[in-house]
């Protein structure tokens, strides 16, 4: 079994080394542009304490089951790279269900390496956050989301022009609007709203 395990983290580590596609096509230097593993990192940061907020609120949810969410949500790109979801405008309704089948196609080829027992809790939760039915599912879904506007915040203070992200400030005023959890409404209006406003 260690073999199968390291050979999966071999292939996980790809992810630190791919970059994200949409500050690459808005201008960053590649020198500054976050993996797509920094990427997960922070997701899962932000939905452990956005899971904890909702504990403390004396809401059920499943912390474990947010934290793996978090950690394969992007999994699949370390064989499928990452697609930079702006070009979903040209064919929005083909984009969702090629990108849907890609990932869950992608992360299944990963999963083989593993152990039957890992290979079905781990495909679960995937398919729990595909559908996104589920609050854990929501919650890691919502820190994705943030975690690009934090990022897009850093790049502005590191004195990236604001005129590259037009883009992305056009989709985040939108999907502020869209955030369902109070906790990531309110980080979202705090992190957008000089920007907003100008």
């Amino acid at each position: 079994m260690s073999v199968e395990i390291l050979s999966f983290c071999m292939e996980a580590l790809r992810l630190k080394r791919m970059l994200r596609n949409g500050w690459v096509f808005s201008g960053v230097a590649a020198a500054e542009v976050e993996s797509v593993a920094d990427h997960s990192y922070m997701v899962s940061l932000l939905a452990m304490l956005i899971a904890l907020h909702e504990q403390e609120k004396e809401k059920k949810i499943d912390l474990e089951k947010v934290l793996i969410m978090a950690l394969i949500h992007d999994l699949s790109e370390s064989v499928s790279q990452d697609i930079d979801r702006r070009i979903a405008k040209f064919a929005p309704e083909e984009f969702t269900a090629f990108k849907k089948k890609l990932d869950k196609q992608a992360l299944a080829f990963l999963l083989e390496k593993l152990s039957p027992g890992m290979q079905t809790k781990l495909s679960a939760i995937f398919e729990d956050y595909q559908q996104q039915q589920s609050p854990e599912a929501r919650i890691v879904s919502e820190a994705d989301r943030l975690e690009t506007i934090f990022q897009l915040k850093e790049y502005i203070m590191l004195g990236k022009q604001r005129e590259n992200f037009s883009e992305f400030y056009a989709n985040f005023k939108e999907e502020k609007e869209k955030f369902q959890n109070p906790l990531v409404k309110e980080l979202a209006r705090l992190l957008l709203q000089e920007e907003t406003e100008k």
